[in-house]
């Protein structure tokens, strides 16, 4: 199977599992480093243009620079940093919201989709934290595709009723999900729904929004108390991705996570086993219960792939 790279936002990492000033990531084959120096993390193509060293295994900062740990040449940190014939390795776009690190690897505004907004109001009142990191053998579109898999909820996760499902596209490009999950009971809260004495009925809605191929932001629960679940899927490089699941929650509701992060976890448990075990070489028979995945499905298509991208700067 040819893995596929795409223009767009990726959940590239957590910062807690980033250790020390330099640190490497991957995305597919194409080799990352993160790097933190004054209290921000930027992110740079890793192969050092002499010979093809990677930056982020054993590279040190000095001087503005990394310093490849092959031969000790200094490599600048984006083009700008660029003197003369100095060869530089390519910045790419990084947003920090919680613990969660998103890396966008083209700077085209088309590509945006409106997540860095997105996720500089999430930073502002509910900081992503670690729920999930799993290895997963399967394509990463297959992984964001879910949101908008409007059967599967019933069948793998056996939610009990999923009503006024709708997708549609976004003030920025982005595709929207939009429903109600009526429940019994709240899964997080025990004692709160229509089977609890004096209680109403508990509706969460579900709003998922995907701004790239790679990233969905889900927005769960009833208006007072929203969880925001980011889901995030970054190719290998062997055909199959890591799954990142964070999550945040309202002041006052950090009791929540540990159900959360739980249900988290079985969520993605569940679906693994569907996954992992889907022949990609069928041709789907798609009909009008699918109309969502289809749409998603050509949203991606709306992406540029980046197998050509350049990796950095002048050669030495």
């Amino acid at each position: 199977m040819t893995e596929k790279i795409h223009s767009g936002w990726y959940l590239a990492a957590f910062a807690s599992g980033l250790d020390g000033e330099v640190a490497p990531l991957a995305i597919g084959a194409r080799r990352l480093v993160a790097v933190r120096t004054e209290g921000r993390l930027r992110v740079y193509d890793a192969d050092c243009p002499h010979r093809g060293a990677h930056l982020g295994h054993g590279g040190r900062v000095e001087g503005g620079c990394l310093v490849c740990p092959f031969h000790g040449r200094r490599i600048g940190m984006g083009e700008s940093s660029g003197e003369g014939s100095r060869p530089w390795v390519r910045e790419h776009e990084v947003v920090e919201c919680g613990d969660a690190v998103f890396v966008r690897l083209t700077d085209g505004p088309d590509d945006d989709r409106g997540l860095r907004t997105v996720l500089k109001a999430v930073a502002e009142s509910m900081p992503l934290v670690k729920a999930v990191e799993q290895a997963v053998d399967a394509p990463a579109e297959i992984i964001v595709e879910n949101a908008f898999d409007i059967e599967h909820f019933r069948a793998v996760h056996k939610v009990s009723r999923v009503c006024g499902m709708k997708h549609s596209t976004g003030a920025h490009g982005e595709l929207v999900m939009d429903g109600e999950f009526p429940m019994p009971m709240s899964p997080w809260r025990p004692g709160l729904g229509a089977d609890a004495p004096d209680n109403g009925p508990y509706v969460p809605r579900f709003h998922a929004r995907a701004y790239s191929p790679g990233v969905v932001v889900t927005e769960f629960g009833p208006s007072d108390e929203v969880h925001v679940i980011v889901t995030g899927a970054v190719p290998d490089g062997r055909g199959g991705c890591v799954v990142r699941v964070a999550l945040g929650v309202l002041a006052g509701l950090e009791d929540q996570l540990p159900q959360l992060v739980a249900g988290s976890e079985r969520a993605v448990a569940e679906d693994v086993v569907v996954w992992e075990n889907l022949n990609p070489r069928i041709t789907p028979r798609f009909d009008a219960a699918d109309a969502a995945v289809v749409a998603y499905r050509e949203f991606c298509a709306g992406f540029a792939g980046l197998g050509d991208l350049p990796v950095g700067g002048e050669a030495l």
